[in-house]
């Protein structure tokens, strides 16, 4: 239930994500599933889809993931992606999915950011074309700290 509350309020608050087509399809603990689908509107020069829709529906599987991961606290944190990287594997042709994942011990996160007041961690991404062809992989740093006043 907590992770479908996450989801909206993700599509809710995200309107470049609607515009993109992109659908957070599954979020569970520290892990993510995103869809965007093959639309000619969100093609390059060479018919495939384009390297900012792709690190778009990264980005969104990388906070789906750590908003899951985070789900008993993040209505009282402040989350921003700090740095990201991604290296494109193979062109990306069709509908694409991203999977992503906190890698690592969610429990010591959780405690670093309690005694800290604030924690960062990567999130990898994988993401497939619609033959299941990995096209690129992404890490995004997130920073999460409490809301501010």
């Amino acid at each position: 239930m907590v992770y479908d509350r996450i989801k909206q309020q993700m599509m809710d608050t995200l309107p470049l994500v609607r515009t993109l087509g992109i659908r957070i399809d599954e979020i569970g603990n520290g892990t993510a599933q995103v869809s965007m689908p093959d639309d000619q509107k969100l093609h390059n020069h060479l018919g495939t889809p384009h390297a900012g829709a792709l690190f778009t529906l990264a980005e969104t599987a990388s906070g789906a993931a750590m908003a899951g991961g985070f789900a008993e606290l993040i209505p009282t944190l402040r989350p921003v992606a700090k740095e990201s990287r991604i290296q494109y594997q193979k062109v990306a042709k069709g509908a694409t999915r991203a999977v992503g994942q906190v890698p690592g011990d969610l429990a010591a996160l959780k405690a670093e950011l309690k005694a800290q007041g604030k924690v960062a961690f990567p999130v990898e991404v994988d993401i497939f074309d619609a033959a299941g062809t990995l096209a690129a992989q992404v890490q995004v740093e997130w920073y999460l700290s409490e809301k501010r006043s």
